[in-house]
């Protein structure tokens, strides 16, 4: 018996969420980042076993919450019910959870950047099905480092405002324009499963 599945529209949907976060919740996750990162710098090199980051492509700092922290699982707790709610309306994946930290990324020097890249790929990264991107920053205090996404062969840029969350499907080609002036703080997470077959 021949069963033909039923297309699936909304794969390349880009899901806004505006102001699922208040400006004092995200102070908090940046503060909490930040003290991550000064902690890291000590610690967190290749060296050490801390992540490798390609320069190649991008230039920023980042930093990995700690799994199992309360202020981590709260954190995980909120995305993680919004991200299935989403899933359940919009993409219909078979998703297991969080795969990975979460991990939180500081713009501060003019020229910080991430150029085109998909979450999808190869090794760890395959399990990933959506990623989430958390707008930590007022955006009027800093200019440039805009999220993009490659729609329709152009780079379109996306809600800037402050606790808006962004999800999409890993596979998604997007850049973060370099920075003009000021810090942008972002919070990134993935959604996993089973890899796509």
């Amino acid at each position: 018996m021949v069963t033909t599945p039923t297309p699936n529209p909304n794969l390349h949907v880009t899901a806004t969420v505006r102001g699922y976060f208040t400006p004092r919740e995200c102070e908090r996750i940046v503060a909490l980042g930040k003290s991550q990162l000064a902690h890291d710098a000590t610690i967190m090199t290749p060296a050490a076993g801390g992540p490798t980051i390609d320069r190649s492509k991008r230039s920023n700092s980042v930093t990995w919450f700690k799994q199992g922290d309360a202020a981590t699982q709260a954190l995980q707790a909120k995305l993680g019910r919004l991200v299935q709610d989403v899933n359940k309306d919009v993409y219909h994946f078979d998703l297991t959870g969080f795969g990975e930290a979460l991990q939180f990324t500081r713009y501060e020097s003019i020229g910080d950047t991430y150029t085109w890249h998909q979450d999808l790929g190869v090794g760890n990264t395959s399990t990933r099905k959506i990623s989430v991107v958390v707008q930590l920053s007022d955006p009027a205090t800093y200019r440039g480092c805009d999220l993009q996404f490659y729609k329709e062969g152009e780079p379109a840029s996306v809600e800037r405002n402050q606790g808006t969350v962004l999800i999409f499907p890993s596979w998604t080609l997007h850049r973060v324009t370099p920075l003009e002036e000021g810090v942008r703080y972002s919070l990134v997470a993935w959604i996993g499963g089973e890899p796509f077959r």
